[in-house]
């Protein structure tokens, strides 16, 4: 069982022929399920909402877009394929005498088409997802959410608000590896585990709240940074946007060398003047930060350049 099933369901979201042969696109439909859908929403939940009974108007509109994007990524994945026969003499390619083939622009913009609308349904799901988390246990649970909820920006959203990506989830969680490093090469030899922990439960406190904001713009502006070398972000703008699926006509980025040079510099700078401003929340309430490598070193009240990062 899948999220489509038959020609039908496949008609809801692709525009195919009555007499579509849905065998033809069912490898594809699993493959485009295995490779991006499972591993955002987790084995548990994808096969828990296969299963729901629709009595929850809420997980069947994530059930829907779920399919839509099934459909529309299972055509991506076999666009080149789909017309192709392979037999025991050899591999042949359809041709009608009243048909004419589409030209190979048209072929680009129907992938295109396929490509957005999946990954859009896909950023739709999630968001609604994270809305009504608690509907989503299984995910809720999952490693696969986990990817949301470990670093000071835990959502789209959050990240958003300093960086434009559309707000995308798709980039969001294909930044989080990023983020992942910036945590470990800045943050946790500034504050510690500990501190880093206690700013992360988002209390009520005023100073933990300032931390707390700090920690997310200094995120946010020093993983952009990082990731202009990637090669895996089309930079438009102000605008970071992931590139899931490379096509052969799109460009890793349309920014010209020198103005990736510029943005990764101004985002780094930006990055360390909120450390900056973090270092001196934390010496002036030494009271509410665990941090005793601190107590050692009372006089460094400057951020030096390590070649791990920043340090006290």
């Amino acid at each position: 069982m899948n999220l489509v099933n038959n020609r039908l369901e496949l008609q809801e979201y692709v525009n195919v022929t009555w007499n579509f042969d849905f065998d033809k696109a069912l490898p594809f439909i699993k493959r485009a399920e295995r490779k991006y859908i499972i591993p955002n929403i987790g084995k548990e939940e994808y096969t828990t909402i296969l299963n729901h009974d629709g009595s929850d108007t809420d997980i069947v509109d994530v059930k829907y877009l779920l399919a839509e994007a099934s459909a529309n990524l299972a055509f991506h994945l076999g666009f080149a394929q789909l017309c192709v026969h392979i037999t025991n003499y050899g591999t042949k390619q359809t041709e009608l005498e009243d048909t004419k083939s589409i030209d190979w622009a048209t072929k680009r913009d129907l992938q295109r088409g396929f490509t957005e609308t999946g990954f859009e349904a896909i950023d739709e799901a999630l968001k609604a997802m994270e809305y009504y988390v608690d509907k989503f246990a299984d995910w809720r649970d999952s490693t696969a959410y986990s990817v949301f909820n470990e670093h000071f920006n835990k959502r789209t959203d959050e990240f958003q608000q300093h960086f434009n990506i559309s707000s995308s989830r798709k980039t969001f969680i294909a930044l989080k590896p990023i983020v992942r490093k910036i945590e470990e090469q800045y943050f946790l030899p500034m504050l510690g585990e500990e501190a880093m922990n206690l700013i992360k439960t988002r209390t009520m406190d005023p100073v933990l709240s300032r931390a707390l904001d700090l920690c997310q713009k200094a995120e946010v502006a020093l993983t952009i940074a990082k990731s202009v070398d990637s090669g895996a972000f089309v930079m438009t703008g102000s605008s970071a946007m992931y590139i899931w699926e490379q096509l052969p006509w799109e460009k890793t980025s349309e920014y010209s060398d020198e103005r990736l040079h510029k943005l990764k510099d101004s985002q780094q700078k930006d990055g360390e003047e909120y450390l900056k401003k973090l270092n001196a929340l934390l010496l002036k309430h030494p009271d509410v930060f665990p941090i005793p490598q601190r107590e050692s070193k009372p006089a460094n009240k400057n951020i030096i350049k390590l070649k791990s990062g920043l340090g006290l």
